[in-house]
């Protein structure tokens, strides 16, 4: 069942590889030949670009723990912006899902993998599974044949490679019917003259035509694009080819190791042919892709630079630990925002925002904390992250939600100076007794006044800030059914 593999050595100095089943590639070499017969009269606009979404599946074991993170998602939607740019494609988050799957989480290619991914399908985006292990040890991602609603038509990818041009970009180029530049070689691991000889035979080992250097056969043989060079599989770490391998013809090789669709690392740069780009385009606008071209348009604000935190400040101790407020400053474009928190023991935990401020409500008592914070849109994920900061939860619980006697209630004016007076103003939904205390932002109670009785309706009672420094304070409004917490701030 496994299809389309990259393989990556245990080290860096261990030569890089790409597995294929024949099965597989001979299914990828298949649709691209019928997308090229079906797109033959078919006219292409020249500069409108197609808006491709994605859902990025973010898995997790089945106990919910060792999920990967939105920022693979990031990395990913980033580079291949860039990558498919000059093909008029670009993509856009359509959704972030987050799985428990141990079956997908570890041993995706396996039956009960392969089958759980399935019943996760959704075909109204390119789907892309991401996960912290493999099957397989080297494996990097792979894709994973028939195209279409009909097929299978997904790709999964360790979360760490996320940022690798030959993992995401290699990969959706599979998706869009291309195969290896090499293709045909893939179960020998590559070339060798003591093996396959020199010149090579009219055959690969995966009984594939080897291509010749000039062209000859090139729609039949190799990937069946005639514009990328004859290759025979060079894996090389370093981005280079020193090999003097001949063609059936004797003529010597010179591959395109800069090809996406190559397995060579390290270069600086790499590249889509002609002849692949026009694949691509086949593919997707192939009746095989018609549900990743929705006819949307993303929100395409470029958002750049990173946030700079407000508040809490530098080793700040927020008295409350289940009603903490985040601050940063808003980026342009930017309309939503990913949070990382880190706590002592490296554990991460990640939540997004729609705006430049959140209150979270599930953070442990008396606590470090080490947070940043990045901005982000549908189409603009390049961005980066703002500097760290820590802070610290107390151990006063706040409740953060409605308190059932009260419809609602504020505190007026905010900020105030200090040694003058401000109002807690309640609406009641029925006559009832509250008590209000003060907290410093510690967790030391400063202030309590006693339980008083409250009409139904609006009521204010005047509270005096003689007694109170200069700073932030939490004001806690307490009936017999419930409490909920607010912030003031006492300015000199």
């Amino acid at each position: 069942m496994f299809a389309i593999a990259l393989f990556a050595a245990a080290n860096a100095k261990a030569q890089h590889k790409c597995g294929v089943t024949a099965e597989a590639g001979k299914q990828i070499m298949e649709q691209m030949l019928e997308n090229r017969n079906e797109m033959r009269d078919f006219v292409f606009t020249r500069g409108a670009i197609t808006y491709v979404p994605i859902r990025f599946f973010l898995v997790a074991k089945s106990d919910g723990t060792g999920r990967t993170s939105e920022r693979a998602g990031f990395q990913a939607l980033c580079l291949l912006n860039q990558n498919y740019l000059d093909q008029d494609i670009q993509f856009y988050i359509k959704e972030f899902k987050y799985i428990n799957s141990t079956s997908i989480y570890s041993n995706p290619t396996s039956f009960s993998g392969s089958n759980a991914i399935k019943n996760q399908m959704i075909y109204n985006a390119l789907n892309i599974f991401f996960v912290k292990e493999m099957s397989e040890e080297g494996v990097l991602g792979y894709y994973q044949p028939p195209a279409g609603p009909q097929g299978n038509d997904w790709i999964v990818a360790l979360e760490n490679y996320a940022g690798q041009d030959l993992v995401i970009t290699h990969e959706v180029g599979h998706f869009f019917s291309l195969n290896h530049t090499f293709y045909g070689w893939e179960s020998s691991g590559g070339w060798s003259e003591a093996v396959h000889g020199n010149p090579v035979g009219n055959m690969s080992p995966d009984n594939v035509p080897n291509e010749r250097v000039n062209m000859s056969n090139c729609t039949v043989a190799g990937d069946g694009i005639c514009d990328t060079a004859a290759d025979y599989m060079f894996p090389s770490n370093n981005c280079s080819y020193t090999q003097n391998a001949k063609d059936p013809n004797g003529q010597l090789l010179t591959p395109d190791i800069h090809n996406f669709m190559n397995y060579v690392y390290s270069c600086t740069s790499y590249n889509f042919s002609n002849g692949q780009k026009s694949a691509i385009s086949n593919s997707l606008f192939s009746n095989s892709r018609n549900y990743v071209r929705p006819n949307y348009s993303p929100n395409l604000s470029p958002v750049t630079g990173s946030p700079t935190i407000i508040s809490p400040q530098q080793s700040e101790t927020i008295a409350t630990y289940n009603a903490v407020p985040l601050e940063w400053t808003a980026l342009p474009g930017a309309d939503k925002y990913l949070i990382e928190l880190t706590t002592a023991g490296q554990e991460t935990a990640r939540v997004i925002a729609n705006s430049n401020s959140i209150v979270l409500t599930n953070l442990l008592p008396n606590k470090s904390y080490l947070w940043k914070v990045m901005g982000f849109n549908e189409s603009s994920t390049c961005g980066g992250f703002s500097g760290q900061r820590i802070f610290k939860t107390g151990g006063l619980l706040s409740d953060t939600f409605t308190v059932p006697d009260v419809a609602k209630w504020s505190i007026a004016p905010n900020p105030v100076k200090a040694g003058a007076s401000f109002f807690v103003n309640m609406e009641a939904t029925e006559a009832v007794k509250a008590s209000i205390s003060i907290h410093s932002m510690t967790g030391q109670l400063v202030q309590e006044f006693p339980q008083t009785d409250f009409n139904a309706g609006e009521n204010s009672i005047e509270l005096s800030t003689n007694d109170l420094t200069a700073g932030i304070y939490f004001v806690t409004l307490r009936t017999k059914n419930d409490f909920q917490t607010k912030r003031i701030s006492v300015l000199h």
